[in-house]
């Protein structure tokens, strides 16, 4: 059987604001039930996506479809969906149970069934015993489940989370991204959310959506977008990554030059003539140090310019000469797990020998050619 049709369809989505182009010919297909992100830096226009999606703003042009109806000119009163906002958005004289209950109330529910589904919510947030307090009694977090209780309050279909734990410390963050995650699973409601955060996406979503001035650069599993980004910007701010500069060797297919060393790159199929320029990349995690690197090939050989400790790894920042006769270093970083740094020599000014995996290193050729 195949896919059934997406839960939400956006079709060449534009949106100007004067001579401003925040969003360009943005297309994407929802599945049902799934946790996405929008994911990328301020002014990347995913705000913009989102609050288009709610019926906030009007696109320009284009069309979104939700559960098989055209949506695109509906006000957002008239649209399926609850959303949460990074400033919680709670009415500060209503207790948290009138906070909840508030669109169940404009629904004219009846009060028996209005007072069981706040209760309802109530525990699927872990808020027991706190129905009465008011928004100013209560944490950053426990303000952020109420708004979460509220959204979910009449079961839409679409669940929109506008950066909602952004202003939250980190402790509180880690927590309750945990919990947001098995809520939506739990229930099983389609949720969009937007951060510019890479490990919220990388711990939450099912797929994630990066974005860059305005257009959809790569969508794609968690996973599939660390190890495989699909151009230098997604590489870059998806995760830390070293970029070398490279050129095409004439020593074989997949071998290229950095400086004055050599390296092989597993998989690589774009025949590019010698000389070619390309920008390779590895990150901090992938490189390993190597003691005894002689017949080792993909070996730089870097001297240690810092060391800190961070913890459950040290950060080595190592420099090495792109070109022998040049005054141009190339800065690399690798992570070395705390109990490998008794084998090495981690003085400033040191030797280290550095191996790149044939595996673990991408390509990406330089503008005029496009990635790889």
């Amino acid at each position: 059987m195949g896919d059934p049709s997406p839960y939400l369809q956006l079709q060449h989505i534009h949106k100007r604001f004067g001579k401003t182009v925040a969003l360009e010919d943005v297309s994407l297909d929802v599945r049902a039930g799934e946790f996405l992100f929008l994911l990328g830096p301020s002014g990347c226009g995913k705000t913009t996506l989102l609050r288009i999606i709610a019926g906030l703003e009007e696109p320009t042009s284009g069309r979104i479809v939700q559960a098989g109806r055209d949506v695109t000119r509906l006000p957002a009163s008239r649209r399926d969906f609850g959303i949460v906002f990074q400033s919680y958005a709670l009415f500060p004289n209503l207790t948290v149970a009138d906070n909840i209950a508030y669109g169940l109330k404009n629904q004219k529910l009846p009060k028996a069934q209005i007072a069981a589904r706040v209760e309802e919510l109530l525990r699927l947030v872990g808020l027991q015993g706190l129905d009465r307090r008011y928004p100013a009694q209560l944490s950053g977090g426990q303000q952020q489940r109420v708004a979460l209780a509220r959204a979910l309050a009449l079961s839409p279909g679409l669940l929109l989370l506008d950066e909602p734990l952004s202003a939250l410390d980190a402790r509180v963050r880690a927590n309750l991204r945990g919990e947001i995650t098995a809520l939506q699973r739990r229930l099983g409601v389609t949720a969009i959310m937007v951060s510019h955060d890479q490990e919220e996406a990388l711990t939450m979503a099912d797929r994630i959506v990066v974005m860059d001035h305005g257009r959809i650069v790569q969508v794609g599993a968690p996973l599939e977008i660390y190890q495989h980004p699909a151009t230098p910007f997604v590489a870059d701010f998806v995760g830390q990554m070293n970029f070398l500069p490279g050129l095409v060797s004439g020593e074989g297919v997949g071998v290229f030059r950095t400086g004055p060393f050599a390296l092989r790159v597993q998989g690589w199929q774009n025949h590019l003539p010698p000389g070619s320029e390309v920008m390779l990349a590895v990150r901090p995690e992938e490189l390993r140090i190597e003691r005894e690197h002689v017949g080792l090939s993909n070996v730089l050989v870097t001297e240690v310019r810092s060391v800190e400790f961070m913890g459950p790894h040290y950060r080595l920042l190592l420099h090495y000469r792109h070109h022998v006769d040049e005054q141009r270093p190339v800065s690399l970083v690798v992570h070395l797990p705390r109990h490998a740094t008794v084998q090495h020599d981690l003085r400033v000014g040191a030797t280290l020998p550095v191996h790149a995996p044939a595996d673990a290193l991408r390509v990406f050729r330089l503008p005029s050619g496009g990635s790889s």
